[in-house]
């Protein structure tokens, strides 16, 4: 697992660095410029003039560090210094009497900075005259790179001013683009484009991981994120671990291992609670995804006209049906008292029949839960089933199930994604898997995951159910309901990663989502 801290962590173990183990601020600066100097000599090595856009905090002084690394290696260096130097942070300061010293160009820009370089609207003749000056002005004067130290992970208010029309001219230039520790503009903690944002080709953190480098929109912004070691260790947490994390490949080794002495019942039994008159596919996806994930056996309570397609498509499940409510409540509860896990919800429709069977099985079930799609919908009409005593619940709305059960807009969700999971997790003390194009995982009271793997051609009919397969799976094999909710989100994605170079983004459907599960875990 790979930390995600927010600004405030971050801030808490830089300063826990200098003051507790005695590391000079200043050095921690020297670091993170050689850092990126190192990066740059990779990626944009060609680069020979350059220019460095400083703010007056910290992160300015860390551009002005890699300023003059750059120039004392001989590439042409430019400094744009952008607000009053008399209010440069102790740090920076010495780094631009440094510049001075070493005679590197420092322009500073407190007013009218646009005046320099913005083309008038062409609707004149003096407009026009101004736009041949400009591009004879540019083509004097191109950078080959241009890095951003405006504002670092500090930025709490959006972009205004000066610093707004430095961005934009930032943006507009050509060459290659990179952010020291975050696009400015960007926030830290939840990836908000603050008024107006830098877009990087490259962007270089410091010591760890900033979630707002992750999280959309910030994400698009940030370009490729190099993590780089500036001497800022987990010693600096002092024993206060963030709480937010992003799971990697290696952490698939802890999946179980198979038994060689073993048979079906070793793996778990899953109930999959699905489909109805109308639809029949999900039922089939989330089986077959459990299956595909280790599960030993599995049986679908589903609506009697979907067993023929059960059967077919699916032999090795075992279908257990119902037609009208007749004799469906004992069925369903001997059904539940056989699981070991249960799914509960895919396309089960929103019938008084299905309302009956969710009600049924989160107030008798033993076992863990995990409820999705048309169980979340019902649910979102009687909230007050989950306040009630429950197993174990793995929920896993998307955007719009998520705006029915908090009865939010879903424009307001995706801007507040991390907290809505974590607020709904510890209000029904439920594990809240919240899917987006960066799936949320919060446990209750616990740590918050955040997923990155997966592709927009996973947006399509039954990708949902299949993840819910997989966490079942993942339960039903052993692992704790935290675990099998983030490592099945986790490999779910990856499953979509393994076909979509086979199908493209356009073509890509649930069913090869179910092979490139067999890619991920073989």
């Amino acid at each position: 697992m790979q930390y995600l801290l927010n600004a405030r962590e971050m801030k808490q173990i830089d300063k826990n660095t200098i003051e507790v183990f005695g590391v000079p601020s200043l050095v921690l600066m020297e670091r993170a410029a050689l850092r990126v100097v190192e990066m740059i000599k990779k990626e944009a090595a060609d680069a020979k003039r350059t220019l460095v856009v400083c703010g007056t905090g910290n992160n300015g002084g860390d551009g002005m560090a890699v300023a003059r690394m750059l120039y004392l290696e001989g590439n042409e260096v430019e400094v744009w210094l952008i607000g009053n130097p008399e209010k440069c942070s102790e740090e920076t300061k010495k780094q631009y009497d440094i510049l001075k010293a070493y005679g590197i160009p420092v322009v500073e820009q407190k007013e009218g900075f646009c005046e320099q370089f913005c083309v008038q609207e062409p609707d004149s003749e003096q407009a026009q005259i101004q736009t041949q000056m400009q591009t004879q002005i540019q083509a004097q004067t191109a950078y080959t790179l241009i890095i951003d130290a405006l504002f670092g992970i500090g930025l709490s208010r959006n972009v205004e001013g000066i610093h707004r029309e430095a961005i934009e001219e930032m943006n507009r230039l050509e060459g290659t683009k990179i952010a020291i520790d975050i696009p400015s503009g960007i926030h830290a903690d939840s990836g908000a484009v603050m008024g107006n944002c830098f877009y990087a080709d490259h962007t270089v953190t410091f010591a760890y991981n900033k979630t707002g480098l992750w999280l959309y929109p910030g994400a698009d912004a940030a370009g490729q994120i190099h993590i780089a070691d500036i001497g800022i260790t987990k010693e600096s947490f002092l024993e206060k671990e963030p709480q937010m994390l992003m799971p990697q490949a290696e952490d698939l080794t802890r999946l179980p291992k198979r038994k060689a002495d073993s048979n079906k019942g070793t793996y778990g039994k899953v109930l999959v609670i699905a489909g109805s008159e109308e639809i029949s596919g999900a039922a089939y996806f989330s089986a077959k995804a459990a299956y595909l994930s280790g599960c030993g056996l599995v049986k679908v309570f589903t609506h009697e006209k979907n067993r023929t397609m059960l059967t077919t498509r699916l032999p090795e499940a075992i279908p257990v049906t119902y037609d009208g409510k007749k004799n469906l409540k004992e069925s369903l509860i001997a059904a539940v008292q056989w699981a070991d896990v249960l799914v509960l919800g895919p396309g089960l429709g929103r019938s008084d029949t299905a309302r009956q069977i969710v009600k049924l099985t989160i107030q008798t079930a033993a076992v863990p839960i995990i409820v999705d799609a048309d169980a979340l919908n019902l649910l979102s009409e009687e909230l007050e089933i989950l306040k009630g005593p429950h197993t174990d619940l793995i929920v896993t709305p998307h955007l719009g199930e998520m705006s029915r059960l908090v009865d939010m807009p879903i424009e307001y969700i995706k801007k507040n994604i991390l907290m809505t999971a974590q607020d709904f997790s510890r209000e029904y003390n439920v594990i809240c898997v919240l899917k987006d194009a960066r799936t949320i995982t919060s446990i209750p009271y616990g740590k918050t995951y955040v997923n990155t793997s997966g592709n927009h051609g996973m947006a399509t009919a039954g990708s949902g159910d299949v993840l819910t397969g997989i966490i079942a799976g993942f339960l039903a094999g052993g692992l704790t309901p935290e675990e099998a909710a983030v490592f099945g989100v986790y490999v779910h994605g990856l499953s979509g990663d393994a076909m979509v170079e086979k199908t493209g983004y356009y073509s890509l459907m649930a069913e090869d989502i179910l092979d490139g599960i067999k890619e991920v875990l073989k």
